[in-house]
């Protein structure tokens, strides 16, 4: 987090400003340095004065590099792996090497690092797995996931509305955790309204990485999400595939689009509009990450109002900010509660938010064409002794919209890079797909599966177990004990071990030799995707931001934001 994070001071110094005394921190560490140096220095100067020959420095230096450089190849991560808990591990671990090993490993290819099969096995595999996720057989070729996916029609030109509640996890909502007194009643009556999935789990703990899941879904790589990296540039999204055939696209953000990468990553994948802080009010309410969740929803709805003027549909993601630290709030509207910690307090006011939002755009003349996907982009906070903490990744997934029942809810096992398939499942478009979601309405309990990444490993969970591969070609197998939130090795899992391991790593592998092979693209030559029941889409306009500045899809960073 550090290594990613320090590339954006702007939001990462307000926000330690903002959430901690930090003015009386730094003046309390001048004053104990002032105090110091006073102390010592007599012993200061005189070290200093010390005759000490530059050559015998310089080779003091040497020595001491090629120690460092010396350990860089010895120093493996399982020297770390002291207990089954992940907390004690981090502690054991060396801060600088980590530090290190993220700043190199960012964009680290997953072959020559994690476990491999051969093409072929990884081919047979995923054709098995496609297959029986979308009830019909499938053939690959060349290492492409490119597939036809039927869905029962007739073609519904629904608008799409995608809101990412920033660290909204399961644990705040009565109806998906076991808390007494649900901190967010708006969605718990919304969910009576739709389609709630039950067992949905993030595939990572930042926000690019929903982000990445629910536009490419692609599984999450380790290293640096997709969205941070260079080559994710005419990529094989729901937004391109839709805009593709007809659907304008638009992206509204309370904080500044290029944090992240996200602007640039949407705007070379299909959405067409950015709306970021630089369009909100300026006398709105803002955090370091941005305007108020409030602001944010309203320039939502007047976005949404004018493409549906213009009579074609519409695709618009939606992401919130004021569910994170330093968790300030308008507090006209919802008073913190006395007693509840800030977080708390700070979940409240986005349900009110997310509430008043739907509300709203039910008065509104898109609505009764429009599907709505409400959820969370990841957990709260990662805590627990699993080495991968899946209680942190658990999210709502709430459908709402023409054609969902209300009320249901779906307990199959499911992923945040499932939303694009099942989109366009209730859409009734059939289309030529590459993404490695399946419609979470339809699949096979049994078939459920959720793809994760927390820090250098990445892991299938299905059925109760749960591979995870980690550097080094490390494979591990548990069984996941939901309620206790552990790992535990059983030897029943023998039975099970070797499949699981090798989904896992087909999954995994594939993707990234899909990704780096240029095997994701909707690229010329190449079928593009688009739905074959929906007539030919009007020429692709170029991305622009909301003052109408137009933002270059491939090759420049959205400076101008």
């Amino acid at each position: 987090v550090a290594a990613d994070y320090l590339l954006y001071p702007t939001e990462v110094g307000e926000n330690i400003w903002q959430s901690f005394p930090t003015g009386s921190i730094l003046f309390g560490l001048g004053v104990a340095t002032w105090l110091l140096v006073r102390t010592l220095r007599g012993r200061l100067a005189s070290a200093w004065e010390r005759p000490d020959a530059r050559r015998r420095r310089l080779a003091g230096l040497a020595v001491y590099l090629s120690i460092l450089a010396a350990l860089s190849f010895v120093v493996r991560p399982e020297f770390a792996r002291v207990s089954e808990n992940r907390a004690i591990n981090e502690v054991a671990s060396n801060g600088s090497y980590s530090f290190w090993r993220a700043v190199v490993g960012a964009d680290a290819p997953y072959e020559g690092l994690y476990r491999t099969l051969p093409p072929a096995e990884i081919e047979s595999r995923l054709e098995h797995l496609f297959s029986v996720s979308e009830g019909r057989r499938v053939d690959l070729a060349g290492g492409s996931t490119l597939r036809h996916v039927e869905n029962p029609g007739p073609p519904q030109r629904h608008n799409v509305v995608i809101v990412l509640e920033e660290s909204l996890g399961s644990e705040f909502s009565a109806l998906l955790s076991s808390r007494e007194t649900s901190l967010t009643p708006e969605l718990d009556r919304l969910a009576g309204q739709g389609t709630l999935l039950t067992q949905a789990y993030s595939t990572g703990n930042r926000t690019i990485r929903a982000i990445e899941a629910t536009t490419s879904s692609l599984p999450p790589l380790p290293g640096a999400s997709i969205v941070r990296r260079s080559q994710s540039q005419g990529l094989f999204t729901l937004p391109s595939l839709l805009a593709g055939v007809g659907y304008q696209t638009a992206f509204v953000y309370g904080g500044r689009a290029l944090f992240d990468g996200m602007g640039g990553y949407l705007a070379a994948n299909g959405v067409e509009r950015i709306v970021d802080q630089g369009d909100m009010p300026e006398n709105a309410f803002t955090t370091a990450w941005g305007v108020a969740d409030e602001v944010i929803f309203d320039r939502a709805l007047t976005e949404m109002d004018r493409m549906a003027a213009t009579g074609r549909p519409f695709y618009t993601l939606v992401l919130t900010v004021s569910n994170h630290r330093p968790f300030a709030f308008p507090t006209d509207v919802v008073q913190p509660l006395p007693g509840l910690k800030r977080r708390d307090n700070a979940v409240r006011y986005a349900d009110y938010a997310l509430g008043r939002f739907l509300r709203q755009a039910e008065q509104h003349a898109f609505y009764d064409n429009t599907l709505f996907v409400l959820m969370g982009d990841h957990g709260a906070r990662v805590y627990g002794a699993a080495e991968i903490p899946l209680g942190s990744y658990e999210v709502p997934i709430l459908y709402l919209g023409p054609g969902i029942e209300h009320g249901r809810r779906i307990d199959t096992l499911s992923s945040s890079l499932d939303v694009p398939p099942t989109v366009l499942a209730r859409l009734g478009l059939s289309y030529d797909s590459k993404f490695f979601g399946q419609d979470a309405f339809t699949v096979d309990p049994a078939l459920g599966r959720a793809l994760v990444t927390h820090n250098n490993s990445v892991a299938l969970l299905r059925g109760g177990e749960i591979a995870v591969l980690g550097l080094q070609g490390r494979v591990e197998t548990f069984a996941y004990r939901r309620v206790s939130r552990t790992f535990e090795r059983n030897a029943a899992l023998q039975r099970t071990e070797r499949e699981l391991q090798g989904d896992a790593i087909a999954y995994f592998n594939g993707a990234d030799r899909a990704y780096r092979g240029g095997l994701y693209l909707a690229a010329p030559g190449e079928p593009s995707g688009a739905p074959q029941a929906v007539s030919e889409a009007p020429p692709a306009k170029p991305p622009v931001v909301s003052g109408g500045v137009p933002i270059a899809r491939v090759t420049r960073p959205l400076t101008e934001l």
